[in-house]
């Protein structure tokens, strides 16, 4: 009787996907269809949302991998629901795959795509991988046109700074923590580092957006946040410029007022 592991990955981009216990109801089905055992300590399941793009982001999977590197093997199988969950990227799925096999002889099987012994399936598999891919990239690019489409309205695309509210797809005062960014830009007009700064909020019993403590490189965030001067702030993470668009409600303010 052949052992078998179950991978499991639910992302938030997919709302017909099943959840991660239908996911593994489906698998468990499969396992005891085809006279497989599958063990509790095999069952690697993903938090929820966890993106298929890169294998090494992916905790659960990279354990699993380490696990069917150990000798002698663990389990015969790594069973998913869908090849898409194993991985998203050719790359990867290609690479661990054949891995598996060769090194491991391990096989990757999907409840949801057969595929057969002939050589037909190699073409098979090829295209759902590619179909797999193609799928991410076409929505990561749909999902960039509506956050500019957003951006480009003025509306808000991240949770809101601290010390601001979003209410009808647009920032308001948040009128309890105005007077705290205030304060953290007065203090530092004043001659305060953001090291102290951060000392006084925590002594105060104020806490960040996430209700944590503050630190130098929180205080500094909100100095150079350009919400504060009524603007938006897009794509801040890449290399090239962010997109800024100003907004006439808040234009010209240096931090949250207290009355609007």
């Amino acid at each position: 009787m052949k052992t078998a592991a179950a991978y499991i990955r639910v992302s938030t981009d997919d709302q017909l996907e099943y959840s991660p216990d239908s996911q593994l109801e489906k698998i468990r089905e499969y396992v005891k269809n085809n006279d497989m055992i599958l063990p509790e300590e095999f069952i690697f399941r993903e938090d929820e949302g966890i993106s298929g793009k890169k294998a090494e982001k992916r905790p659960e999977f990279m354990r699993m991998i380490g696990t069917a590197k150990k000798r002698p093997k663990p389990f015969d199988t790594i069973i998913v629901w869908k090849f898409s969950r194993f991985a998203r990227s050719r790359q990867d799925s290609i690479v661990y795959k054949s891995m598996l096999r060769k090194q491991c002889d391990i096989d990757v099987v999907s409840v949801t795509e057969q595929l057969g012994d002939d050589k037909m399936s190699i073409i098979v598999e090829a295209m759902i991988e590619a179909m797999d891919e193609y799928y991410s990239i076409n929505l990561a690019e749909e999902v960039r046109r509506g956050m500019n489409e957003k951006v480009s309205r003025g509306e808000p695309v991240t949770a809101p700074a601290f010390g601001y509210l979003i209410q009808n797809k647009k920032y308001c005062i948040d009128q309890d923590a105005a007077s705290t960014v205030r304060m953290i830009y007065s203090d530092y007009i004043s001659g305060m580092s953001c090291r102290a700064i951060a000392a006084k909020l925590n002594a105060m019993g104020i806490r960040t957006k996430r209700g944590g403590l503050w630190e130098n490189r929180t205080v500094e965030y909100v100095l150079r946040n350009p919400v504060y001067i009524g603007k938006i702030r897009w794509n801040p993470a890449r290399k090239t410029p962010p997109f800024f668009r100003g907004s006439s409600h808040f234009a010209g303010r240096r931090y949250p007022r207290t009355s609007d």
